[in-house]
């Protein structure tokens, strides 16, 4: 049995969660901090009207607490109905993980300096050692987890009114608020004005809707990646993994969006690039893809670059342009906005289903 796992890296050592639960990947924003938070949530951040708490994973698992840097990210995690965002040093792939790569016996005294009640198995992935994280462990009791959200909304409450020149009586509650300090003499200490201000921006753009005009109902995890100058995305429930492409054995009599066959570990996948069917014309020769399944079809699409994961509300995706042509604008769910550019989300499974993709 197979299962998708994103891997990140802390320190020396690589970590792997479940996809699956993975909301969304950005990089680190100023923090807010609150008062009686446990002892490893550093702050909360403000996420489109969500309040999410952040835990530096290096507190979590019991190791030394380094500053935090402008190259660090956070993966927002749900598990259950509690989101948590997590700050790791670099988020590496997503990867296609069977039962035949886990340990047996995991030798948790060879990783002695991991808190082990926050590891479900180690897996072997080619050459490279992978912890495979336990998200019921790694995310607090709820009861905990709804006092920090509970004492953060009160101070964003409290902030409002005194931007309101209106005096909170609750203030007292939390004594000055000045006292707790701030997240850059807490975790940052080092970092210039010029790093403060983009933390700062990070934080605002994150509280910012994807797209106001849109009700938010059920939300879509996406993988988010390039083809030529455009950006698109794809439903992360059907991504296996991140892969470079070389040595593709070419298929006779197929459209030109079906480049060949690869050897992924013994599985034969075909390549499929969708520059060509979306009518885009390649822009360089792309050594990436990314593997998805639908249903019991595996493939590869070939990208020019992968950038992030993020959720979007369904119906936050905007309707595709008339300019786009007919026979293609089936293959989208909708448009988006990603950091100041058009996203389109692609439609995987008609596009497999219609667009002729399947190799006899």
């Amino acid at each position: 049995m197979n299962q998708s796992y994103l891997i990140f890296r802390q320190h020396e050592l690589v970590y792997g969660i479940e996809t699956l639960l993975v909301k969304e990947i950005f990089q680190l924003p100023e923090l807010k901090i609150i008062p009686e938070t446990p002892g490893d949530v550093i702050g909360v951040l403000y996420l489109r009207y969500r309040t999410i708490p952040v835990m530096h994973l290096d507190r979590r698992l019991g190791q030394p607490v380094r500053e935090c840097n402008l190259s660090d990210r956070v993966i927002v995690v749900q598990w259950e109905n509690i989101e948590m965002g997590v700050i790791v040093d670099e988020v590496l792939d997503v990867v296609d993980i069977s039962s035949d790569d886990l340990e047996p016996e995991p030798d948790y005294g060879r990783d002695n300096y991991i808190n082990t009640a926050f590891i479900a198995n180690i897996a072997r992935f080619f050459e490279r050692t992978i912890v495979l994280l336990n998200p019921e462990t790694l995310i607090r009791l709820p009861t905990e987890i709804a006092n920090c959200l509970e004492r953060a909304t009160l101070i964003e409450e409290m902030a409002q009114l005194d931007n309101l020149g209106i005096k909170s009586i609750e203030t007292s509650e939390f004594g000055d608020r000045a006292s707790l300090g701030n997240f850059f003499d807490l975790y940052c200490p080092q970092a210039t004005e010029k790093e403060r201000q983009i933390f700062r921006q990070r934080a605002k753009e994150l509280q910012l809707p994807l797209l106001e005009t849109w009700e938010s109902k059920s939300t879509m995890p996406l993988a988010v990646f390039s083809l030529g100058e455009e950006y698109f995305s794809c439903d992360l429930a059907l991504v296996r993994e991140f892969i470079d492409i070389e040595n593709i054995t070419s298929i006779p009599c197929c459209p030109a969006y079906i480049l060949g066959n690869i050897n992924l570990r013994g599985d034969i996948v075909t390549v499929v690039d969708l520059r060509s069917l979306l009518h885009f014309s390649p822009t360089q020769k792309a050594n990436k893809a990314i593997v998805v399944q639908i249903d019991d079809l595996s493939a590869a699409i070939i990208v020019d670059e992968i950038f992030d994961v993020f959720s979007i509300e369904r119906e936050q995706l905007s309707p595709i342009p008339t300019s786009v042509a007919a026979e293609i604008k089936p293959y989208f769910h909708g448009m988006a906005i990603y950091e100041e550019n058009l996203l389109s989300a692609l439609d995987l499974a008609k596009i497999f289903a219609e667009g002729n993709l399947v190799v006899g």
